[in-house]
C-alpha cells in the first residue's frame, strides 16, 4: 500500500488535532454517529493540500488549521448525506443533521482561532454548492439520472471541494495564474475520479478525469517538484485499484 510519507507527519498531528476537537468528554465522533470512512475519506483532502503546500517549504499552523477546515467541510457533507427518508423516527432522521451542522460550527471555530477570515468567502460559497449538490441528488431521486446531471452532482458535492484545496494551497504558497488555476483544475480532476468511483459510473469515467489530472501534472512538472503531488496521485490509484475494497460496499 503506497504511504504518504512526504506529510505523514502532518497527517497525525491533523488527525490528534481533530480528535481533539470533537470529543465530547470521552465520547468519540465514532460513537457519536457511524461514518464509514476509507482511507481516502481520512486522507486525501489534507494530503492534497499539503502537497501544494511542500512548495513553499516553511511549515507553519496555518497549514495544519486550513487542512482541518477542509476535514471539517468534508465530514459534515457525508453525514448529512445519511438524512434519509426511510420510516424512521424524526429524531433518527434530525440526528445526521444536528452532527453534521456540529462540523459545520467546528470548520468556523478554526477559521476564527486561526485568524483566517481572508478565507471565509470561499468556504462560506464551497458550503453553498455542496449543498446544492445534495439538494440536485435528492430532487433526482428515483429518477433516471442522465450522465450530465450526475456529473454535475458530483461537480458540486466533491469536487468543488477539493478544487478549493487546490486553489487555497496554492495562494498559500504564493502560486500565481495560470499555475494557480492548474492546482485547482487539478483538485477538481482529482474530487471528480473520486466521486466517480464511489459511484455506478464505472471505471472509464474514473480514469477519464485521472488522464486529465495526469496531464495537468506533467504540465506542472517544468515548473515546480510535483513529487509530493505525485505521492498524492500513487496513493489515490492505490487506494481504488481493484484489489481494494469499494468505498461504497
Amino acid at each position: 500500500m503506497v504511504i504518504l510519507k512526504s506529510f505523514q507527519a502532518e497527517l497525525l498531528l491533523l488527525e490528534a488535532q481533530m480528535s481533539k476537537d470533537i470529543s465530547f468528554k470521552s465520547v468519540t465522533l465514532e460513537e457519536l454517529i457511524d461514518l464509514p470512512k476509507s482511507s481516502l475519506d481520512s486522507n486525501l483532502n489534507p494530503a492534497l493540500f499539503f502537497a501544494v503546500t511542500a512548495l513553499k517549504g516553511d511549515k507553519d499552523s496555518s497549514l495544519i488549521t486550513l487542512a482541518s477546515i477542509f476535514q471539517y467541510v468534508f465530514l459534515a457533507n457525508q453525514i448529512h448525506r445519511l438524512v434519509t427518508d426511510d420510516e424512521i423516527t424524526e429524531h433518527e432522521r434530525q440526528y445526521p443533521v444536528l452532527v453534521g451542522d456540529f462540523m459545520l460550527g467546528q470548520a468556523f471555530s478554526k477559521l476564527c482561532e486561526g485568524d483566517l477570515f481572508n478565507y471565509s468567502n470561499d468556504f462560506i460559497r464551497l458550503i453553498e454548492v455542496m449543498n446544492e449538490g445534495v439538494l440536485m441528488r435528492w430532487r433526482l431521486k428515483n429518477k433516471n439520472i442522465s450522465l450530465k446531471d450526475y456529473r454535475e452532482i458530483l461537480g458540486k458535492e466533491r469536487a468543488s471541494l477539493t478544487a478549493l484545496v487546490g486553489k487555497i494551497g496554492a495562494k498559500v504558497s504564493e502560486i500565481e495564474d495560470p499555475y494557480a488555476e492548474m492546482f485547482e483544475d487539478l483538485g477538481y480532476q482529482l474530487g471528480m475520479a473520486w466521486a466517480a468511483w464511489e459511484e455506478p459510473l464505472g471505471l472509464p469515467i474514473v480514469q477519464e478525469y485521472l488522464s486529465k489530472a495526469k496531464v495537468i501534472m506533467n504540465d506542472l512538472r517544468d515548473h515546480y517538484p510535483i513529487k509530493p503531488l505525485h505521492e498524492v496521485f500513487e496513493f489515490f490509484n492505490d487506494n481504488i485499484s481493484p484489489n481494494t475494497e469499494l468505498a461504497s460496499s
